[in-house]
């Protein structure tokens, strides 16, 4: 065989080969190479069952607490987050780098309060809490509000039955809380719907389990300790109050966030839908205008109605500061509007042997007592007349409900004997 030849067989050998081989890997399946080297979360603290690696959703961050006047303030090494909990065993973890670099644990127990309106007050308390502290069994799975103040040493779980909506632009006003129905509810996240919700001019938040927070300030916690100082009663050395309510907007919600405001222009008749992420805990809330309603000419918020004089604990009103709380009108709280009525309501006031009435606004210009205007209803036996003032014969405690149904023009005030 020649040279020339023996050249050209060796290339068409090459060249088959090349053929095999390229077709070959063709029909294989493409290889996926796994480049995440440890726990693939970034940096930062979570909830973790024991023997499970912390997932994004699971992630506690820093939350401010409240102040004085329904304002918030930060606190160091305060966090907080809305995530999902299996029934397992659980710690805090902190994750540095793809690694956890520290575990915290600690003894847990029930504990409960009286912040919620429905009743919903117990939450999991773990006191004492250390670098390699027991984990903490959660009995039952479901969506909690996990916090961690490092100040305190001490971790709350605390399962979120239900958002609420409340506020003065609500069906019952900043009293009373509307209510959803839950649609879906799982790990990886939860849907609630209200409908032929009236919306009107005002205000509102969305709040947890009936309630605005969960106070574990000093003297809540132990009777025995030194009482609050009135002057700054949400000393951060004394402990804080964990925000279960949220605000600011209904795209983003941030805890304790300002009320949410509901303009003329918007009246309406809405869908409400409220939705929890469970991949990174945010909650948001979507209002669906489905239908106009008529405009009203009796706005609540200009009715603030209050109760004074020598009957009540503060004294006739003298609208002077400097008394206070001397001569300051016992405020009712406006619970909303039901069929056209409107309603005022004050749970518990001690009244004794004296006078009194009813003003708006804190000022005289609006006022009611043994007036042409205020119908007196239920237990009024204790109750008499001196010219317009109301008076009370003898002391006595009241749940007194105030309420109209013609806008205004006529009230009725109903007393309960406690």
């Amino acid at each position: 065989m020649s040279i020339k030849n023996l050249t050209y067989y060796l290339c068409m050998l090459v060249a088959v080969s090349t053929l095999l081989f390229t077709s070959a890997c063709k029909g294989d399946d493409e290889v996926i190479i796994d480049d995440v080297v440890g726990i693939n979360v970034g940096d930062g603290w979570y909830m973790a069952a024991t023997g499970v690696d912390p997932v994004a959703g699971a992630k506690l961050s820093d939350e401010v607490v409240e102040e004085k006047d329904f304002g918030s303030q930060e606190r160091t090494g305060f966090l907080s987050g809305y995530v999902w909990l299996d029934e397992a065993d659980y710690n805090l973890v902190q994750v540095t780098a793809k690694e956890i670099t520290s575990t915290i644990g600690g003894t847990a127990e029930s504990a409960s309060d009286e912040g919620s309106s429905c009743n919903l007050n117990e939450y999991t308390l773990a006191t004492e809490t250390a670098v390699d502290g027991a984990a903490i069994t959660v009995a039952t799975a479901g969506l909690y509000k996990v916090s961690y103040d490092e100040t305190v040493g001490e971790m709350i779980m605390y399962k979120i039955e239900s958002p609420n909506l409340i506020g003065s632009g609500t069906p019952g006003g900043w009293g009373a809380d509307t209510e959803f129905t839950q649609t879906s509810l799982d790990a990886s996240g939860g849907a609630w719907q209200a409908t032929e919700i009236e919306l009107r001019q005002g205000e509102w938040k969305l709040r947890f389990n009936c309630r605005w927070n969960l106070d574990r300030r000093t003297s809540t916690l132990d009777p025995m300790n030194v009482e609050l100082d009135p002057d700054n009663p949400f000393d951060p050395a004394k402990g804080y109050m964990m925000f279960t309510n949220l605000g600011g907007s209904a795209n983003d919600l941030v805890a304790g966030g300002a009320n949410i405001v509901i303009d003329e222009a918007s009246e309406g008749i809405y869908t409400v839908d409220v939705t929890w992420d469970g991949s990174n805990g945010k909650w948001g809330v979507a209002l669906t205008k489905t239908a106009d309603v008529a405009p009203i000419t009796f706005v609540p918020d200009e009715n603030e109605w209050a109760l004074t004089g020598s009957a009540t604990p503060n004294g006739w009103a003298d609208d002077d500061p400097a008394n206070d709380p001397i001569g300051v009108d016992i405020d009712m709280n406006y619970s909303g509007v039901d069929a056209g009525t409107y309603t005022w309501i004050i749970d518990n006031i001690s009244l004794v042997a004296g006078a009194m009435k009813f003003r708006a606004n804190d000022a005289w210009d609006k006022n009611m007592g043994c007036t042409p205007n205020l119908i007196f209803a239920g237990q009024i036996d204790n109750l008499g007349c001196a010219g317009e003032d109301i008076t009370v014969i003898a002391d006595q405690s009241y749940m007194i409900v105030l309420t109209t149904s013609d806008d205004g023009e006529t009230y009725t005030a109903n007393f309960t004997e406690l």
